[in-house]
């Protein structure tokens, strides 16, 4: 039987070749049959291609493959592998990434250490599948931040990349104002900063970003200019200003058009590197005074604005007295009277804040409270009072338990109201009185 089994395969393979020879013996005559005129042999000759006979595909696709960042792809490990990243494979599919690629720049991009050691990372990978992120390649701010020194340095930021992880973050960049922003060289330039970068390493200030008064903050071209301030960055490295961000009220008043147009004064931004000032934010009765709308709206007066540019109010803020005042609603709730806010264009007004009796007032409920006065608050409308404060007699008073508690008299309160009263305070005479009950 296995003598039998072996001749079947060998007889079918003699039965084909048997067919074949007989193919090509019916086909092909042999011996005397075979007749014909031999011909000259023909050399072949085709026609020569030009061009447009080739397609090359997309030329996007050629320049690409012609680039640094093609060649480093080749022989980069974590770069390869970033590749092979589902998130990223599936961007490539995004018309706005591929297009991206066509950029000189962001090709560019590609051949810094720092970015192509980014997508080691798997919050940057992971991006990718953002549709946000993808679309965001798409303008052209966007893509041209990559040609920034400063934005290429920036992924070699660990807190920098991780940002990208926070979902807060990556919906960002679906807001057209954060995109536009990337056009504003401030910006770019501030991601240079050591500050700036860090600060994304805090969950508050990440969080920040799905706030959307922040996002359209950036809209605002004060906003945008203030990050060329270097007292404005370095503040970033201030855990209180970062801290700050966790605080709804100091978060939602970036929507008011007073404190984003305030950021293009020269004395607010100036005042960030004033350590009292950027420790304030660590203060509650601060940050919330910024749900105050009328806190918010003084930023709009000139002289409000401008009081930020002597030191005295400066440094008031490092008095924990001033720092508390924010939490007494009289207190924030003057700042909706004009007088007030005009008396911060008084030199003498300022100056007081210098001074540490003035200072430690506002631990007084009965100094706080009067605020909430209106014959008080408008008598800083008064030439005599504001002057008065340039009195050194008259600001040490308030060093005066007697003096502080009068307050708390509705009387004396009101006698502000009388002009007579108000006018008495430029008389000599009546400081004098005020600088011998001193001694």
């Amino acid at each position: 039987m296995a003598t039998s089994n072996k001749a079947i395969p060998i007889g079918l393979v003699g039965l084909a070749a048997l067919g074949v020879v007989a193919y090509f013996g019916m086909n092909n005559p042999a011996g005397d049959e075979v007749t014909g005129t031999v011909a000259p042999a023909e050399r072949y000759r085709a026609e020569q291609i030009s061009s447009d006979d080739i397609d090359l595909g997309d030329q996007a696709v050629q320049d690409f493959m012609q680039s640094d960042f093609y060649a480093k792809l080749s022989t980069d490990e974590a770069l390869r592998e970033a590749f092979a990243s589902d998130a990223v494979r599936d961007a490539l599919a995004n018309d706005a990434v591929r297009d991206a690629l066509a950029n000189e720049a962001v090709r560019d991009a590609f051949a810094s250490d720092a970015v192509r050691d980014a997508f080691a990372n798997d919050a940057v990978r992971d991006a990718f599948a953002r549709d946000a992120v993808r679309d965001a390649m798409a303008n052209e701010a966007v893509r041209d931040a990559f040609a920034s020194d400063a934005a290429r340095d920036a992924f070699a930021n660990d807190a920098a990349r991780d940002s990208v992880a926070n979902d807060a973050v990556r919906d960002a960049m679906a807001n057209d104002a954060i995109r536009d922003a990337f056009a504003n060289a401030a910006i770019r330039d501030a991601m240079a900063n050591a500050a700036v970068r860090d600060a994304f390493a805090n969950e508050s200030m990440r969080d920040a970003v799905a706030n959307a008064a922040v996002r359209d903050a950036f809209a605002n071209a004060a906003v945008r200019d203030a990050m060329a301030n270097a007292a404005v960055r370095d503040a970033m490295a201030n855990d209180a200003v970062r801290d700050a961000f966790a605080n709804d009220a100091a978060r939602d008043s970036v929507a008011n058009d007073a404190v984003r147009d305030a950021m293009a004064n020269d004395a607010v931004r100036d005042a960030f590197a004033n350590a009292a000032v950027r420790d304030a934010m660590a203060n509650a009765a601060v940050r919330d005074a910024m749900a105050n709308a009328a806190v918010r709206d003084a930023m709009a007066n000139a002289a409000v604005r401008d009081a930020m540019a002597n030191a005295a109010v400066r440094d008031a803020f490092a008095n924990s007295a001033v720092r508390d005042a924010f939490a007494n609603a009289a207190v924030r709730d003057a700042f909706a009277n004009a007088a007030v806010r005009d008396a911060m264009a008084n030199a003498a007004v300022r100056d007081a804040f210098a001074n540490a009796s003035v200072r430690d007032a506002m631990a007084n409920a009965s100094v706080r409270d009067a605020m909430a006065n209106a014959a008080v608050r408008d008598a800083f409308a008064n030439a005599s009072v504001r002057d008065a404060m340039a009195n050194a007699a008259v600001r040490d008073a308030f060093a005066n338990e007697s003096m502080r508690d009068a307050f708390a008299n509705a009387a004396v309160r009101d006698a502000f109201a009388n002009a007579a009263v108000r006018d008495a305070i430029a008389a000599e005479a009546v400081r004098d009185i005020a600088r011998d009950s001193q001694r």
